[in-house]
């Protein structure tokens, strides 16, 4: 009696709670409905046949749906409010569809979601109720077209990724420093002002900082070299101004450093020799002055070098030719001298150092540096502007001074060859007034053959009353 007794309660449990069983399904499977019916997409032939869990990108546990996942579907319109009925998802990828439109604020009611994927819309609006799902360790909203971050967003106190590239954002939120979890964030290629916040470096857990293609103003702020996990950092393509902070040389984890093209000046800082990691250096087409600091030459690990389009000067430090790991080094550009022996660097592949001050001496050196590509040709004229004035009669000497050991030279007077005229210097013998005239030498070496030096003029003017 008893026995029956207890499968009798059994079978009323059961009863009673098949109705609240019935009732969960149908609210998740009313929410997939309406998305399915509010938009135009390609995988709907498995949709609203059989059990949900069958159905295309859903996942079902425990009788709810805790995943979506419809990427690449064509799927059009705007995201259905309804959404925020799926309130067990934990995992909602819309993401390389094309919704328009705002994010609706019911997605508040994702509250046990940690990955939410929306990119590669054409979204305009994400809600301040954003704030409300607190279990986010994942928010990818790029490539859309949204123009405001809400402060909310400071609530997701969990989020170790924030990726919001590619969007028409105006600027950095500072509340994205409450984010201490954060290790990526991706705020490149929007519409960004003003400076880089000093709060950034509060983010002490990022590996990856990208703040390039906007329209960043100010100074690389000196809180950047906190960021001590830091592996990459991108900043190119900005408005930048100031010197490169020498704190950057405490992200010694950085593997990826990219500053180029903006307005930086100053000194390349030698603290920056202190990166051992990195691969990659792009400093290219800024404003940096003065000599490429020998620390560079203790990066071992770097791959990559790019100090091209700046305005520095002086000799390439030996220490250069430590980098064995070398691949591509670009020093084209810029108003550099001696070029040390480059020899040891077996992996180099790609070597530019054309438009500087380089001569035959130091390309000679380097012909055989083991590279699929060696451009050193153009360089700068050799020599300084002269006027000189000689009494008629008299004698003159003009030289160039180049490096090099298999050189050829070569005179003109006025654009014309002077025949015969073939070494370092020229004398002009009982000097007459038609060999007034500006005097240049063209330089080529049988070597280095890709390059012609041309010095600069000797303005020669006959008789103690010529112009000068």
């Amino acid at each position: 009696m008893f026995k029956k007794l207890i499968i009798l309660l059994f079978i009323i449990l059961v009863i009673n709670k098949a109705p609240v069983f019935a009732q969960v399904i149908e609210q998740d499977s009313l929410a997939l409905v309406e998305l399915y019916d509010s938009t135009n997409w390609i995988h709907k032939n498995s949709w609203k046949k059989g059990p949900i869990s069958g159905w295309y990108g859903v996942k079902v546990s425990g009788g709810r749906v805790v995943e979506l996942r419809l990427p690449w579907n064509n799927l059009k319109g705007t995201i259905p409010s309804k959404i925020g009925k799926l309130e067990n998802l934990t995992l909602l990828d819309l993401s390389r569809n094309k919704f328009t439109g705002k994010i609706p604020p019911e997605i508040s009611n994702l509250g046990k979601s940690t990955h939410l994927n929306l990119s590669s819309n054409k979204l305009t609006g994400i809600p301040s109720e954003i704030g409300n799902l607190g279990k986010l360790t994942y928010l990818n909203l790029s490539s859309n077209k949204l123009t405001e971050i809400p402060s909310e967003i400071s609530n997701l106190e969990n989020l170790t990724l924030l990726d919001l590239h590619t969007n028409q954002l105006t600027e950095i939120p500072p509340e994205i420093s409450n984010l201490k979890k954060l290790t990526y964030l991706n705020l490149s290629s929007n519409k960004l002002t003003g400076e880089i916040p000093q709060e950034i470096g509060n983010l002490k857990n990022l590996t990856h900082l990208a703040l390039s293609l906007n329209k960043l103003t100010g100074e690389i702020p000196q809180e950047i070299g906190k960021l001590k996990n830091l592996t990459h950092l991108d900043l190119f393509i900005n408005r930048l101004t100031g010197e490169i902070p020498p704190e950057i040389g405490n992200l010694k984890n950085l593997t990826h450093l990219a500053l180029s093209l903006n307005n930086l000046a100053g000194k390349i800082p030698p603290e920056i020799g202190k990166m051992g990691n990195l691969h990659t250096l792009f400093l290219h087409d800024n404003k940096l002055t003065g000599e490429i600091p020998p620390e560079i030459g203790k990066m071992g690990n770097l791959h990559n070098l790019f100090l091209h389009n700046n305005k520095l000067t002086g000799e390439i430090p030996p220490e250069i030719g430590n980098l064995k790991n070398l691949t591509q080094l670009y020093l084209n550009n810029n108003d550099l001298k001696d070029l040390p022996d480059l020899s040891a660097l077996t992996s180099l592949k790609h070597l530019r150092i054309q438009n500087n001050q380089f001569t035959f001496e130091d390309i000679e050196s380097n012909i055989d540096v083991p590279s699929d590509e060696f451009t050193y040709a153009p360089q700068d004229s050799v020599g300084k502007v002269q006027n000189r004035t000689i009494p008629l009669g008299s004698n003159l000497t003009i030289s160039v001074f180049v490096g090099g050991a298999n050189n050829k030279y070569q005179w003109e007077k006025d654009g014309s060859i002077i025949p015969g005229a073939t070494n370092p210097s020229y004398t002009i013998n009982s000097a007459s007034i038609s060999d007034a005239g500006s005097y240049t030498c063209e330089i080529t070496n049988t070597v280095a053959t890709e390059l012609t030096l041309y010095s600069r003029p000797v303005f020669v003017f006959i008789g103690p009353n010529a112009e000068r």
